[in-house]
C-alpha cells in the first residue's frame, strides 16, 4: 500500500495529559472540558515525527546531544516591499527670525522670549508626499522539525516519508537551505 502525507497520523499532545489524540478536534475539546489553552497544545505532523522527538528528547538526556529545538524557521527568500504613494500631507512650519519652529505654540513663546510681536512670526506650509510599504511577496521559509548540537555541529533534521522528500516543494526547499545557509537537511 502506498501512503500519502495527506493520510499521516497527525498527534496533538495536551500539556500535564498523558493523552494522544489523533484530531486537532478532539485536542481541543479536551482543552475545552479542563480549561487548558489550546495553544499550549504540541502539534505534530506524523506519528513519526512524534517519535522521533521522543528519541531525541532522550538523547538530550543522556548526554549525546544539545540545543534540541522543535520547529525552528529559517528565512530563504526576504520579502520584497514597494513603497506606494498614500496622499500629499500639508504641515505648518513656523518661522521666527529665520529659525523654524514646528509648533505655532513653540514660535510664539520664541518671540515672547525675543521680546517681539507674535505677528513676527510667519507660517509657510509645506507638502510633503506620503507613502506607506507595500508588500508585494511574502518571505519563503522553511520550518525545520528538529535542530540540536552533535560532536559541535549542528543538525537540521526533518521527518519525512519516501513520498513526501519527493515533493517539488520540499526540494526547493531543501536546495535553497544548502544554497542560502549551507546547510544539508538530514532527513529521517
Amino acid at each position: 500500500m502506498r501512503g500519502n502525507k495527506f493520510f499521516a497520523k497527525k498527534v496533538y499532545i495536551v500539556p500535564g495529559s498523558a493523552h494522544r489524540f489523533r484530531t486537532e478536534h478532539d485536542a481541543k475539546f479536551y482543552c475545552q472540558q479542563r480549561g487548558i489553552d489550546f495553544a499550549t497544545v504540541e502539534k505534530y505532523d506524523s506519528t513519526k515525527e512524534y517519535e522521533r522527538w521522543l528519541y531525541l528528547q532522550q538523547e538530550q538526556r543522556l548526554g549525546h546531544i544539545s540545543g534540541l529545538q522543535r520547529q525552528v524557521e529559517y528565512e530563504l527568500i526576504p520579502e520584497k516591499s514597494e513603497q506606494v504613494y498614500v496622499r500629499d500631507r500639508i504641515t505648518k512650519d513656523w518661522i521666527v527670525q529665520n529659525e523654524h519652529y514646528p509648533t505655532q505654540k513653540a514660535a510664539h513663546a520664541r518671540c515672547k522670549e525675543l521680546g517681539i510681536q507674535y505677528a513676527s512670526a510667519q507660517c509657510a506650509k509645506k507638502v510633503e508626499k506620503v507613502f506607506k510599504k507595500s508588500v508585494i511577496e511574502k518571505n519563503a521559509v522553511y520550518t525545520a522539525d528538529f535542530v540540536y548540537v552533535r560532536d559541535g555541529a549542528t543538525i537540521v533534521e526533518d521527518c519525512k516519508s519516501e513520498i513526501t522528500r519527493k515533493e517539488a516543494d520540499y526540494v526547493l526547499r531543501r536546495k535553497l537551505m544548502l544554497h542560502v545557509h549551507n546547510i544539508r537537511i538530514l532527513e529521517t
